[in-house]
């Protein structure tokens, strides 16, 4: 009788210590799957990073393209303004969803103050397009809300 009790202590014992194992091996998987969550989130935030610049430089470049266009010409006919004007409207829309993006967190915060700042406050301090950013009913809110937390501590 007494071999019988030792059997059964020995399988409790051997079956504590597999149960020991398995907990110590699914703690290291879950931070094995924490780390690569995160390796992850990190490339998807690199990519959005680089979506962001394109769609910048392209709305950028027609921009200039169209202000070079029609820079020297005396009078502008209605199709060039309307032209300048999508241009513009491209122009702080790109930057508008970039500070969307910001304001969700899927850029890296840090990184993404240092590229646009400058940017983003010249965008809403100058003349020829403050008027966009100004009053309850602007089409630009996430800019202007990137430029209070940064501008005015907001």
């Amino acid at each position: 009788m007494e071999w019988k009790w030792t059997v059964e202590a020995l399988i409790a014992l051997f079956a504590l210590i597999i149960s020991i194992i398995s907990l110590i091996k699914s703690w290291q998987a879950k931070d094995m799957t924490n780390k690569l969550t995160d390796e992850a989130n990190m490339l998807t935030k690199g990519q959005v990073e680089i979506q962001i610049r394109e769609m910048i430089s392209a709305a950028r470049h027609r921009y200039s393209e169209m202000g070079c266009k029609f820079l020297n010409k005396e009078a502008m006919d209605e199709m060039a303004n309307n032209f300048i004007n999508s241009a513009t409207e491209d122009y702080l829309n790109a930057y508008d969803e970039a500070c969307a993006k910001y304001l969700d967190g899927k850029v890296d915060k840090k990184r993404f103050k240092k590229l646009y700042f400058n940017e983003i406050k010249n965008l809403v301090e100058h003349e020829q397009t403050k008027e966009k950013y100004i009053g309850p009913q602007t089409r630009f809110q996430d800019t202007v809300d990137v430029y209070n937390e940064w501008c005015k501590g907001n």
